[in-house]
């Protein structure tokens, strides 16, 4: 049975919020490039169909876990994600209005996990949520430690995804752990994960495109090098998780190795002073 890494064991809130999204007055809202836009709405859509699946394979495993503090840890995990699922609808909803058909994004994504939750086990669908929440996680602290590259982008969704970033490391441990101490091999992890590694950013890519089409929205050159300086230069978002990805493959691995309390309290000021101010 695994135990939690109570050392680096991050306080897991649960925060109500109000993001102006109705203020979002353009469509192209990120760095007024229609690719990079796109792409973000594609996650903004994948979130609540994958939030949910986070919750119920997760919850499947609730009544073998014998852990008071992972018990609460579960409470407060569903609790935050529901939260998420609820601001990135409507986000999507006002994305939707601008053009971006981000409510076909969540249909099609809810379709997909339908698909392939048929063909896995209970044990196998918790595995598939361990490898995307830690790929989540790292993206979240990728946010939170690149705030320039969330400058171009409008301040409700700026706000957002930093409030979503905080809770995402702060539970980044829940699945893992309840995978773990509930009987769970490495070598199911490690092979969920090859296939979530390829499946996840090429269908992201896929949708990115999708939509590009469907709102006939047309890229040129310099928004493509713009994308690419973005997401695969020296400080890009996939040149940079390369590290921290890779270490989901040590046999040692568990998410609180990483120990980020520092960084998340540090936005935790930032959110809270918007949250006053929204109030």
């Amino acid at each position: 049975m695994a135990t939690i890494a109570k050392s680096a064991h991050q306080n897991i809130g649960v925060r109500k919020m109000d993001f102006a999204f109705d203020a979002i007055d353009k469509m192209d809202w990120y760095r007024n490039n229609p690719f990079m836009t796109a792409f973000m709405t594609v996650l903004s859509g994948t979130f609540p169909p994958g939030e949910q699946m986070f919750i119920e394979s997760v919850r499947a495993f609730k009544d073998k876990v014998t852990d008071p503090q992972l018990l609460q840890d579960i409470q407060d995990f569903t609790r935050q994600e529901a939260h998420h699922t609820n601001q990135h609808k409507l986000a999507n909803l006002k994305l939707q209005s601008l053009g971006w058909n981000a409510l076909a994004i969540e249909k099609r994504v809810e379709r997909a996990i339908g698909f392939l939750n048929n063909k896995r086990s209970a044990r196998e669908r918790l595995a598939a949520t361990v490898c995307l929440e830690h790929i989540t996680a790292i993206v979240a602290e990728y946010v939170l430690t690149h705030p320039e590259q969330l400058a171009d982008m409008h301040p409700a969704v700026k706000n957002l995804l930093i409030w979503h970033a905080i809770e995402e490391i702060e539970h980044k441990a829940v699945a893992f752990d309840v995978y773990m101490s509930t009987g769970g091999s490495r070598k199911l992890l490690k092979r969920i994960m090859r296939s979530v590694s390829i499946l996840f950013p090429m269908l992201s890519f896929a949708r990115t495109f999708y939509l590009l089409f469907n709102a006939r929205r047309m890229p040129s050159w310099a928004h493509m090098k713009d994308a690419y300086a973005a997401l695969f230069s020296e400080t890009g978002l996939f040149t940079c998780i390369k590290g921290p990805f890779k270490d989901f493959y040590r046999e040692d691995f568990h998410p609180n190795d990483h120990d980020n309390r520092a960084l998340v309290e540090k936005w935790k000021t930032e959110i809270e002073a918007y949250k006053a101010y929204k109030a």
